[in-house]
């Protein structure tokens, strides 16, 4: 019921913005056609083209190019369109005056819509600089820093909703015992195949980072520390069969896991589940260890991904 309540307020969140931006495109669009029909009522026209350029400049709160380029242009139709229509055309003083402020209108108007065209295309290229940044150009998957980000933001949320939250360390054992030349191409192949094996292994709701050269970690939201000890050895089971499988070399994986609570911030957290990490590889490896330890029956033949319940999928 909580998870069902979470879901339902994500959903209406959703459904609120994307009823503002269409909210947005209206208000635009209506004042556009506004300052048209004003247009039409006075003899010298839009002065200098201000109401237009005010608009084009709005379309900065909706997102997309195409929107602006849909009000830059009917600025100019309604620029010039106005000019056709004034009631004061015949007059020759009124004319030339006329004929000027719309061709200023149409040169602001222009001007205004490049600058907010290039804001908005920069925009979209440092959100993109953003999210290479945050991804491991080698694994393709998010890196150290997004995990930061992400995990402190996870743990406020589980905070205040009272959530569980737990936190994974993986470690490739003897990673630094490959030689540099003759299991090179091995090592390069572990690195990537270790971590789509434990990414196929996990729920989309689970979030999997790279966050150093043989290291990864996970968040499982909505997860106890007993529930992710069973995932992480049914991961360990799976992951050191599939690579047994497809090298020489016998590679193996240690887990260390802690799971969020009421005191904890991201150092702490972090802390439990490196130290709960030591703890595997002190003994040799190929371990899952939790601090607090808890001991949970071996489930060898269960799958990891449907180790949990499925309350917080």
């Amino acid at each position: 019921m909580p998870s069902q309540n979470f879901s339902s307020a994500a959903t209406f969140k959703l459904f609120f913005r994307e009823c503002k931006i269409q909210a947005n495109s209206l208000i635009i669009l209506a004042a556009t056609f506004s300052i048209f029909a004003i247009d039409l009522h006075l003899p010298l026209g839009v002065a200098a083209g201000t109401p237009y350029v005010l608009v084009v400049f709005a379309s900065l709160w909706v997102s997309g190019i195409q929107f602006t380029y849909l009000i830059a242009a009917l600025g100019i139709i309604f620029a010039i369109t106005g000019y056709f229509l004034s009631p004061s055309i015949g007059e020759p003083v009124s004319t030339s005056i006329i004929l000027f402020n719309r061709g200023i209108t149409l040169l602001l108007i222009i001007c205004s819509a490049i600058l907010v065209i290039k804001i908005k295309k920069a925009n979209i290229d440092i959100s993109n600089l953003i999210s290479q940044v945050l991804i491991d150009p080698f694994t393709g998957y998010k890196n150290r820093q997004a995990f930061e980000a992400e995990l402190d933001t996870e743990i406020l949320r589980c905070k205040r909703y009272h959530r569980n939250l737990s936190v994974a360390i993986v470690d490739i054992d003897l990673y630094k015992l490959f030689s540099d030349n003759y299991y090179f191409r091995n090592k390069n192949d572990s690195i990537k195949t270790i971590p789509q094996e434990i990414k196929a292994n996990i729920r989309t709701s689970d979030l999997f980072y790279r966050i150093d050269i043989n290291v990864f970690a996970i968040l499982f939201p909505e997860t106890g520390l007993v529930e992710a000890k069973e995932v992480c050895e049914a991961i360990r089971k799976k992951v050191s069969a599939k690579i047994a499988m497809n090298t020489e070399n016998k590679i193996t994986i240690s887990i260390g896991i802690a799971t969020l609570t009421e005191a904890d911030k991201r150092i702490n957290l972090c802390k439990r589940a490196e130290d709960a990490l030591f703890i595997s590889k002190s003994n040799g490896g190929n371990f899952v260890a939790t601090v607090p330890e808890v001991v949970n029956k071996d489930k060898t033949n269960v799958a990891a991904i449907l180790s949990r319940s499925r309350a917080g999928s």
